[in-house]
């Protein structure tokens, strides 16, 4: 009979032990649990634009960093990995016109947008994108000086997405685009959905405004 309760009693502690483990290993698994966010960036300029200035394309990388590259071509994309929030996203087209502009007729115009997608560890997916509209209709310009004023005015995207991952405007300082933050900065949910089919991502993810 003591036998007996004896076996009994080191199963009921085993079976004990194993959902103690379990419970832990559970909970391990919540806690290693992360966030994935992509980070998406997007400029394009108008044929005349690269005619008549450079374009210098000024961002915030993954890790926080300003970061700057020289716009080559009229189209220009980026994506970062990152597995932390908050985060800030910032986007800014430094626009200089060129030494020698001559007279003529200029289309210029530029779209800046930046975006995110946030895999949340609940499961749940959500994306934004802020910027400018793409099918606005280009400013034409005929002298240099309207070329020169036309390029100051190039505005700045940016926003912070919380731990939650829900975005919010801000202002990030590129060094000389002070003035203008705040031009052509917020989108609709129709034009979040726009982008996001530039990035290639689902627009049923796009956060309802």
């Amino acid at each position: 009979m003591r036998k007996k309760l004896l076996w009994v009693l080191v199963i009921l502690i085993c079976g004990l032990a194993t959902a103690i483990l379990t419970g832990c290993s559970s909970d391990d698994d919540k806690a290693e649990a992360k966030t994935e966010v992509t980070m998406m960036y997007y400029v394009k300029v108008t044929d005349d634009v690269l005619k008549v200035a450079d374009v210098e394309v000024n961002y915030v990388d993954q890790t926080g960093a300003k970061k700057k590259e020289a716009l080559t071509s009229a189209e220009w994309k980026k994506t970062f990995s990152a597995n932390a929030l908050p985060l800030t996203e910032g986007l800014w087209a430094k626009i200089t016109p060129k030494a020698a502009v001559g007279a003529g007729n200029y289309q210029l115009y530029v779209t800046t947008a930046a975006g995110y997608q946030a895999k949340l560890p609940s499961g749940k997916t959500i994306a934004d994108a802020f910027g400018n509209d793409p099918e606005a209709a280009p400013t034409a310009a005929q002298t240099a000086a309207e070329v020169a004023v036309w390029c100051a005015k190039s505005g700045t995207v940016a926003f912070t997405v919380s731990q939650e991952g829900y975005a919010k405007q801000t202002k990030v300082d590129f060094g000389g685009n002070d003035d203008y933050d705040d031009a052509d900065n917020g989108l609709a949910t129709w034009l979040c959905e726009k982008f996001m089919k530039f990035w290639g991502y689902p627009i049923s993810y796009c956060a309802r405004k």
